[in-house]
């Protein structure tokens, strides 16, 4: 089998897999949209490179691809797993959307509000330009969101969005991320595990870590993503115990699920209908 072949083997597959999953949700008519264009080597610069060879794999139609059913499946599963009515998701949102990548899978629920947001406006301007049927806004790098009303999303996801958000900023968008959100909503959101703390800091770095319990990694340090250098960023560490901490603050933790090497560790919240949270230990 040729490297070519099995890349299109590999993106078929989980496209599948995908599809498969949606179709366990109770009642749930599902279509199946044509996926767009694959992002620029702009945007993959600013969005999804932790290296230069990242630029050339996530302008690969396959993996491009693969990757986003392989994270959307995961991500559904989850949402299944916690009961999450998907039928009744009306509004769903995407907190730092970049090129679209998974936000546009879910244009095969139909009649359902797909909105995308994200902080750089070339990611704005790519997506209207090629993604139909979805809304795109700008939002800055402080709250608020001015185009969504109080309570009114049913899901918001954030792949690799709060793992770049500094420390001190992370409460506040929680804190927003809670008021658009219904009671009772679900909020995915990645956080770096293990396979990222091994491989992107050294010796000294995870002791910090471990005794501060979390690590920001700045522009200049030389380690750091390239899409964070590009786009002058942080990558963000936090230890389990932190992110339950600071997460739960905020909200309901329902799972906290390791992906192994391949994906981010993933979050599931939800903002409860009244304060009082019982967080995840």
């Amino acid at each position: 089998m040729s490297g070519r072949f099995r890349k299109r083997f590999k993106h078929l597959r989980e496209k599948h897999r995908f599809y498969r999953q949606m179709r366990r949700f109770p009642g749930l008519t599902v279509i199946k949209p044509d996926p767009g264009p694959v992002q620029s080597r702009e945007l993959a610069m600013a969005t999804s490179a932790m290296s230069a060879d990242d630029v050339e794999r996530m302008t690969d139609a396959d993996i491009y691809f693969r990757s986003a059913y392989h994270w959307m499946r995961h991500s559904m599963a989850a949402l299944e797993k916690v009961h999450f009515d998907l039928r009744n998701a009306h509004t769903i949102l995407e907190f730092g959307c970049g090129s679209a990548r998974l936000l546009r899978l879910l244009r095969c629920i139909p009649n359902t509000r797909l909105m995308g947001t994200d902080i750089n406006p070339v990611c704005i301007d790519w997506c209207r330009n090629n993604v139909a049927g979805i809304e795109f806004h700008q939002n800055q790098k402080q709250p608020p969101l001015n185009f969504a009303k109080d309570s009114s999303i049913d899901l918001i996801f954030a792949s690799s969005v709060f793992t770049h958000i500094s420390l001190n900023l992370q409460p506040v968008w929680l804190e927003e991320l809670r008021r658009i959100l219904r009671p009772g909503g679900i909020f995915l959101c990645t956080v770096l595990g293990d396979r990222y703390i091994e491989s992107m800091l050294d010796q000294k770095d995870q002791v910090v870590l471990a005794r501060e319990g979390s690590f920001a990694m700045g522009p200049e340090h030389g380690r750091i993503s390239l899409s964070s250098k590009k786009t002058g960023q942080d990558d963000v560490f936090q230890t389990r115990e932190e992110i339950l901490k600071v997460f739960g603050a905020v909200f309901e933790v329902l799972d906290y699920l390791e992906r192994g090497a391949k994906l981010q560790n993933l979050l599931v919240l939800q903002r409860p209908k009244k304060r009082t949270l019982a967080g995840l230990h």
